[in-house]
Order: structure tokens, then sequence, then C-alpha cells
């Protein structure tokens, strides 16, 4: 993460753990308008005369549809289609953006690499040169020319949900403090925890992958199809075959949902869920957050056991958990 743009935070009285998590002191004022910086997420640039080609051939998106207007919620998955990411990927001035989680960063350049062969691209991580903030609010007319539909782009402003307001803005550090400023300011945004954007996207059934999630679930799993972001008639790419596959003999066995838990503690990922009173296991927590009140978390669970009651985690404590829908 750029350090002009931490120093920058700092200044405005947030504090920053080891894991860039970032808080801010408690404001007692509640709003519809807040601003986050979203720090879990980095920032790959593609590039070179190759650059379409190669990501048509990895992504399960279509390139050939991405506009200076239009982003994909997307998946980058292995030869047996299982997903290695989940990315948002935008095209600005024929050069290509892929947003995806700092903690598979490394893995996916390795991976992409493999790919290249004798192709003209080149791959480049960005974060430490863009900073990426979300702003969540109804005003329409709080930023000049605001996307209207769910990843469409409007300058560095990606529509990030339908249903709720919520937008990306990337942005060089310089740019991004003067937004901030402006909306702090005169604007009367709030300032929320960055923690607060992970638990929306959660809410929303916004899928991000870590290592510990990462090749273990093909796209339809993850709800990307649904997204959009899986073509099914642009050809081949990496792990096509099985997504394809799946496609078309109809439903998964597993699916995404959200669940509920009342308790606040720390909650590990990647715990299993089991049945209660019984060891069972029928899903996987794929994200978990929490805010003041409750856990959210992301499941992967089999779909004949979607409609059952009395959820709970593999904790010390067996956490009853609750499935409810997206937000």
């Amino acid at each position: 993460m750029n350090k002009n743009w931490i120093d920058f935070l700092k200044s405005n009285n947030a504090t920053i753990n080891p894991e860039l998590e970032i808080s801010f002191p408690k404001n007692q004022q509640s709003s519809e308008h807040t601003v986050t910086p979203v720090t879990h997420l980095s920032v790959l640039k593609i590039t070179g005369t190759d650059a379409a080609q190669f990501l048509q051939g990895q992504l399960t998106c279509n390139i050939n549809n991405l506009s200076d207007s239009t982003s994909f919620y997307s998946a980058f998955c292995n030869a047996k289609g299982q997903t290695i990411t989940t990315l948002l990927i935008y095209k600005k001035n024929n050069e290509y953006f892929i947003v995806l989680p700092t903690e598979l960063t490394d893995k996916v350049i390795t991976k992409l690499h493999m790919y290249i062969l004798r192709s003209a691209v080149k791959i480049q991580n960005v974060t430490d040169n863009l900073c990426l903030i979300g702003l969540t609010s109804s005003n329409r007319t709080i930023l000049p020319s605001l996307p209207k539909n769910q990843f469409e782009i409007s300058q560095s402003t990606i529509q990030f949900s339908s249903r709720n307001d919520r937008y990306l803005i990337i942005n060089p550090e310089k740019e991004t403090s003067a937004l901030w400023t402006q909306l702090i300011h005169k604007k009367n945004v709030v300032v929320v925890n960055s923690s607060s954007w992970k638990f929306q996207d959660i809410s929303e059934g916004i899928p991000w992958l870590n290592l510990a999630t990462s090749e273990e679930y093909i796209p339809q799993m993850l709800n990307i199809d649904k997204l959009g972001g899986i073509s099914f008639d642009k050809g081949c790419y990496t792990g096509q075959e099985i997504v394809a596959r799946t496609h078309y003999l109809g439903k998964t066995k597993r699916e995404l949902c959200l669940a509920e838990c009342h308790s606040t503690a720390m909650l590990e990922g990647s715990n299993q869920i089991v049945m209660n009173n019984s060891k069972q296991v029928t899903g996987k927590v794929l994200s978990i957050q929490s805010n003041d009140k409750v856990t959210r978390m992301l499941t992967v669970m089999q779909n004949s056991d979607t409609e059952l009651q009395n959820l709970t985690l593999d904790t010390p404590n067996m956490d009853k958990i609750n499935l409810i829908d997206f937000y």
C-alpha cells in the first residue's frame, strides 16, 4: 500500500495494524454516507500487444466485451476448473487492471507467468501506485457522473453493488487524498473502519478467496455466473472444460450462502459447518467478518443442506449460525 497514503490516513487519526486493517476513533454519528480505505485488495496491471488475447485465454469472462465503461467480476482458474482467485477486471486506455485479494497477489502473478510463454505481455503489481477507497451513499450527486449499474465504470469509480449504492474508487495517492478530504469536510461523509467494506461484500455475496480457499471451488460454487463473470460462448480458457460441463449438466452440488452468527468473537475463516448434535460436515466458511453486533460469513454449502436448521460452526463453543438471504 502506498506509503504516502498510509501517512495521510494516520494524520487523519487512523490506526493501522500489521495486517493493514485500518480503524478510526469511534464515530457516534450514524450515516447512510460512509467512506473507508479498502486495504485487503491489490491491483495488477497487464499490458502488451498480446494482453487481451492472453487474458481471454485465462479468465472466465469475455475480455472482448470489456470497455472503458464496463468491468467484470470474474475468476482465474486452474486446469481442473478450480478458482485460483476471484477478481475484478477493468480496462483503461488499452491497459488492463485486475483487482484481487492481496494475500493471493504473488500466487496469481506466478500462475499467470506460467502461461505467458512468448506472448508480448507484462504483468505489474501497481498497488503502491494506486489507492482504493469504498464509498457508500444513496446521494447520486455526491460525486459527478456516478455509474448506475453494477460493475459499470465512470472515470475511476466502479459501481460495486446494484443494491446498496456502493462504489469502489481507484486513483493515485494525491487524487485519493484530495477526494477523501472533500468527502469528509464538504460532503459530510462519515469515516468507517476498513472491516466495514468486507462486511458489506459478504452481506451481498461478493466472494473473495485467500490462500486457504484458493483452488478449492469451481466458479459456479462462488456465484461468479450469477455475477455475470462467466462467458459460456467465448471459447477456450484454462479450466473452461470443467466450468462449461458443470453449466450444461445443471446445478452444482454446492452453492454460496450467507450465514449469520450472533457471536462477535474472533472467528477464524475456513471453519467447518456442522449440523447441531452431529459431526456431519455440510459446508465450509469462505470468508467471515464481524461488526459491532453480529458476525456474517459466506459459506459454500451442499445444495441438499441449504434448508437445514440448527447449523453450528465447528468451534469450541459450537456457535449457532442461521442461513439468511443476501442483502
